[in-house]
């Protein structure tokens, strides 16, 4: 295939899905997979997308948010690992919340697969999905709301009202990026808003962060520190949260 018929193939893709994978495109167009970065580094030299780790996507006028079909092969082990951590938290008959990030998708499958008897209230329709239809020991509780399929998840105010007459034993929740002087922070005003309630409205407050989500504020900010209890990750942070935790009282967990 002529490269001029690779890259309008990629095109019309992403046009289609919004998102595209390596692995996928070498196989549909029957080309090499670096055959298929050069093509995608071709095209964002060109404007026409964004490269990232396995794939690439289109970005929204207004949201940076990577797509959930990207974000779910990132370092699938760390978010493994990271879940495991998590799980140690629950207990039989707790009810809990889990936010849309890919992390958690992960916590709920670790729960499933140990067929705990928990309550789930969630906003993500992935975590919906697996908890409806494998068997398991799950009292499932959806929270409606706009559906966004960037991310598979519910949000709106429709969502955060009925999210607001719960009141969780924990909940666990990710997002974009934290930092020490501004706290938690988001892509997207909706999505913060959720997880900004999932953690009012929960006894226990835990984060669970990669280390590739300690840097530079994403654009909404939406939580201080004090609203989180523990931090989970799969690093060791840098000498900055040494005095958060004297001062907060904030615990950091790493899942080495």
């Amino acid at each position: 295939m002529l490269k001029i018929d690779r890259q309008t193939a990629i095109e019309q893709e992403l046009a289609k899905n919004g998102s595209v994978l390596i692995p996928a495109l070498s196989q549909q167009l029957h080309c090499s997979e670096e055959t298929i970065r050069r093509d995608l580094r071709e095209l964002e030299a060109s404007g026409k997308l964004t490269r990232t780790h396995g794939g690439a996507y289109l970005m929204e006028k207004y949201d940076k948010s990577y797509p959930t079909k990207l974000r779910k092969i990132y370092f699938q082990d760390i978010k493994s690992r990271m879940a495991r951590c998590a799980f140690q938290y629950v207990r039989e008959n707790d009810v809990i919340m889990l936010d849309s990030s890919t992390t958690c998708l992960e916590l709920a499958r670790t729960l499933v697969d140990a067929k705990y008897n928990v309550t789930v209230i969630t906003n993500s329709l992935l975590i919906c999905e697996l908890c409806s239809e494998r068997l398991s020991n799950i009292n499932l509780v959806c929270l409606g709301g706009t559906f966004r399929r960037r991310t598979s998840s519910f949000t709106g105010y429709h969502t955060t009202d009925i999210l607001s007459g719960y009141h969780a034993d924990r909940a666990f929740i990710s997002c974009p990026k934290i930092t020490p002087e501004q706290g938690m922070s988001d892509n997207h005003l909706n999505e913060a808003k959720v997880r900004e309630g999932m953690l009012l409205h929960a006894q226990e407050r835990i984060l669970l962060m990669d280390h590739t989500k300690f840097g530079p504020s994403a654009n909404v900010l939406f939580g201080s520190l004090e609203l989180i209890d523990r931090i989970i990750t799969d690093e060791p942070v840098d000498g900055r949260w040494d005095a958060v935790q004297s001062r907060t009282g904030l615990k950091i967990e790493y899942c080495g």
